[in-house]
């Protein structure tokens, strides 16, 4: 089996030089120095050309695809002669799944991509010749490896070429790692030709040799089913849901759905050849979490990764083009928009799902997290209910709407729909701990801390290295007074698993502060503010620490920050009376006896007096450096409070 290595230098290798011309999101594209195009050296002209790059590339750098293939192309009808102006439009008219992708194609030179997509557009069109005479034109490269035996075998299929379609696929059978791929497919050619005895041949023998990808289930399943192993067809949609648990609203359709043939044209066996693609990016690109080796920059590793997902999307918009109801593609591709933070492409593309397809429930579930992210936390609302009334049963829903009843603040509505999912949850195992995490939080913002701490403890064993959750659960046994010096310990635990996190930063400085830790706590707390400028809970903390080291006009400051950004209830009011102490104590007569808020009583705990060196020490000892010595610490912490 080749190694996964293997794969991310091969398509790297073979996508890197299709994506050269697309700029990288944090830089710009330049227009040519000097269009030779005649016209374009007028001053009007100039200026168009000028205007549409500059916006062709603020929209690349957006992620608004559409807009970039438009502009582009306008930019390359100003100037002709600048071949990565029509280059830009061709592809980024892919990214958007244009319709024009196919006649900015017949204009680029001869190369992979465009060979792929004009073969699509004459298989779309039913043209079985041309499609497959612009697949044998595509240059050999490990994208083409992939892909070209499939797109071949269907294209002869689609003339009618049942033998030859099945002779095109024969020797990537024997592939040691796709080999069930192929195999199955040439199952469903067999199947479609007419060629029952041969289908299931090939259908037992992929069924040995089978991946574990929902398509692949699917078309399996349905074979089963058709030779009366209904019980066993069942059985693997249920292994399948086990192992993705974001398929359980589905459940019933998929069962629902087992008589129908998964793929019934030659189009849509194309589209899963790309879809294929579009997989092992999608794993390559979750694998790619190690550092990268020596001698190779972080910055290089991120546009590897940036260029992967890139082809990912291109590879997932060549499959809709073939077959727009291709669902798993949708969902793949929503996935690449949401990961971009452009999630309202990411609810578009979601959107063309017929309500028909056993997938429904799931995208509609997707649809209203995607509404949640966006703010609309009423139509997110909507479409959970609307599910959760066909679907009363299902723990999943009732998950999510625990997740959107918390993110709208309606703690009670949060607790009720977490504690559905769990009663029929059965025993908790896995991600269970999410659940438990969300109905503490519930609790918690209830008033209930005995209920919301048990939750949390039982989630943290469950899931001992998830740093959200020891933050959370240190953090609340700090605002409660509950055993600091175990909050302490969680805190830092999630720190060392986390380095990087603002908001874990915060919940260490504020503890180090609530302590008496104040110089300690301070730096913490101004890091965690730059990070996270916009926190009204982190400027809270900031203040506290200004106002107790004595800074009292920044202690205002980070106050003020702290009320304008839409802080919760809890800490609204927490705000509100630091401000107002503040101001009765700026008062020309302040108060003899005003009430100062709690949070302000901390009293920094005072550094130890060094401990003088015994004669005999200091004859051998270097005296100590008094700007890196501080306060001991038993923990061995370094100043940023990460354990060294």
């Amino acid at each position: 089996m080749l190694s996964s290595r293997f794969w991310r230098v091969a398509l790297l290798g073979a996508v890197v030089p299709l994506l050269g011309v697309i700029p990288n999101r944090q830089t710009h594209a330049a227009a040519p120095a000097s269009p030779r195009s005649g016209p374009a050296s007028t001053p009007t002209v100039t200026q168009s050309l000028a205007t549409n790059v500059l916006v062709a590339t603020i929209a690349a750098s957006e992620g608004d695809n559409a807009e970039a293939a438009r502009t582009f192309t306008r930019a390359a009808q100003l100037a002709p002669s600048y071949r990565p102006f029509i280059e830009r439009a061709f592809l980024y008219s892919i990214l958007a799944g244009s319709p024009d992708a196919a006649r900015l194609a017949r204009q680029q030179p001869p190369g992979v991509v465009p060979e792929l997509v004009m073969g699509n557009a004459a298989a779309v069109a039913s043209d079985w010749a041309g499609a497959l005479e612009h697949y044998e034109k595509a240059p050999d490269d490990p994208i083409m490896t992939i892909v070209r035996p499939l797109l071949r075998a269907w294209a002869l299929q689609g003339m009618g070429r049942t033998d030859d379609a099945l002779a095109a696929l024969a020797r990537a059978q024997g592939d040691r790692l796709l080999g069930g791929y192929y195999t199955l497919h040439a199952a469903l050619i067999a199947e479609m030709g007419g060629q029952a005895m041969r289908a299931d041949t090939l259908y037992r023998r992929a069924l040995d040799m089978s991946g574990g990808d929902l398509f692949t289930t699917r078309v399996l399943t349905h074979w089963l089913y058709q030779q009366g192993k209904a019980a066993q067809a069942r059985d693997m949609i249920a292994a399948k849901i086990a192992s993705m648990a974001a398929l359980e609203p589905a459940r019933p359709a998929l069962v629902a759905a087992l008589g129908r043939p998964v793929v019934t044209t030659p189009q849509q066996g194309m589209a899963q050849a790309y879809g294929l693609l579009a997989l092992l990016m999608d794993q390559q690109s979750a694998a790619e979490t190690p550092p990268p080796k020596p001698g190779e920059g972080h910055r290089e590793h991120e546009h590897d990764i940036t260029t992967l997902r890139s082809t990912e999307q291109m590879m997932l918009r060549l499959s809709l083009m073939l077959d727009p109801a291709n669902t798993e593609a949708r969902i793949l591709l929503s996935a690449l928009f949401h990961a971009e933070d452009e999630n309202q492409q990411a609810i578009d593309v979601l959107a063309e799902v017929a309500p028909t397809d056993p997938m429904a429930v799931v995208i509609r579930a997707e649809e209203g997290e995607l509404d949640m992210t966006l703010g609309r936390r009423a139509e997110a609302e909507r479409i959970i209910r609307g599910l959760l009334r066909d679907a009363p049963t299902d723990r999943t829903l009732w998950c999510d709407m625990g997740d959107i009843m918390l993110g709208q603040g309606k703690w009670r509505e949060a607790l009720s729909a977490y504690t559905h999912a769990l009663a029929l949850s059965g025993t908790l195992e896995g991600d269970d701990w999410r659940v438990l995490f969300g109905q503490s939080i519930a609790y918690d913002r209830l008033g209930d801390w005995k209920h919301a701490k048990a939750g949390l403890t039982q989630a943290l064993r469950m899931a001992p290295n998830e740093a959200e959750l020891l933050n959370d659960l240190g953090y609340s046994m700090v605002e409660h007074g509950d055993d600091p010096a175990t909050a302490e310990g969680y805190l830092r635990r999630a720190l060392a698993l986390s380095p990087d996190d603002g908001q874990i930063r915060d919940s260490v400085g504020w503890i180090e502060l609530r302590l008496g830790h104040v110089a300690e706590g301070l730096p913490l707390l101004e890091r965690a503010a730059e990070q996270m400028p916009q926190d009204p809970a982190i400027n809270y903390h900031l203040g506290v620490a200004y106002w107790v080291s004595g800074r009292r006009l920044e202690a205002v400051d980070a106050w003020q920050d702290a009320a304008q950004f839409h802080p919760d209830p809890p800490d609204q009011r927490k705000i509100a009376a630091a401000l107002a102490y503040a101001a009765s104590q700026a008062a020309a007569h302040p108060p003899a006896h005003a009430t100062i808020p709690a949070d302000l009583r901390i009293m920094p705990v005072a550094a130890p007096a060094p401990v003088a060196a015994s004669p005999a020490a200091a004859g051998t000892a270097a005296s100590p450096n008094p700007k890196t010595t501080g306060p001991d610490r038993p923990d061995g912490d370094t100043k940023d409070g990460a354990h060294k």
